[in-house]
């Protein structure tokens, strides 16, 4: 009875499209209201090497080296997370500078080291969050496109230095500003 519990519950998490879980999410997909079972089922399944912790509360069905960086950060930052600022303009080349971190926005200020990955989120009020004009969504992570990140950089400092000037169409971005609500 039990290994037949076991499989089911494993074939449950292995079947989602997801890769990365809270607890909460382990909790509700293994309809387990007790937290001792539910904390007694996720070590048993760590021991196997079926779930990988990431962080407290967060875990992969993927051994951390073969997640995608910014699947990482978008997971450990929250549901709205996305990946923006020095990380996307410096991948536009728009800035020069190699931050050696990748850089999102969240609902909480956070820095995390995880695989020798530095992941710095900076706080974006809700409302901001929400709004997802030039943030591209994809199934597992979502990034700013150019314009948006730089719309962020602005709105989270406006004396910020951008390298590459000729990279930067303001008409663009401040109708993205507009559309978000950016003052």
């Amino acid at each position: 009875m039990y290994s037949l519990r076991k499989i089911s519950k494993q074939n449950a998490l292995l079947k989602q499209d997801r890769r990365t879980f809270r607890t909460t999410d382990l909790a509700i997909l293994w309809e387990i209201n007790n937290k001792n079972t539910l904390l007694t089922t996720i070590k048993r399944y760590i021991k196997s090497n079926i779930l990988y912790r990431i962080h407290k509360g967060l875990y992969s069905t993927m051994p951390l080296n073969k997640l995608h960086p910014y699947e990482l950060g978008c997971a450990l930052m929250g549901p709205l997370s996305y990946v923006s600022t020095e990380t996307i303009l410096q991948n536009h080349g728009v800035i020069m500078q190699n931050t050696n971190k990748i850089t999102l926005l969240g609902k909480k200020n956070q820095e995390h080291v995880i695989n020798n990955t530095t992941y710095l989120c900076r706080y974006l009020a809700p409302k901001y969050l929400i709004n997802r004009t030039g943030i591209n969504d994809q199934t597992r992570y979502a990034t700013a496109n150019q314009n948006r990140a730089l719309a962020d950089m602005e709105h989270l400092n406006s004396k910020y230095y951008f390298d590459n000037q000729q990279a930067i169409d303001q008409n663009k971005i401040n109708q993205i500003k507009q559309s978000i609500g950016y003052k």
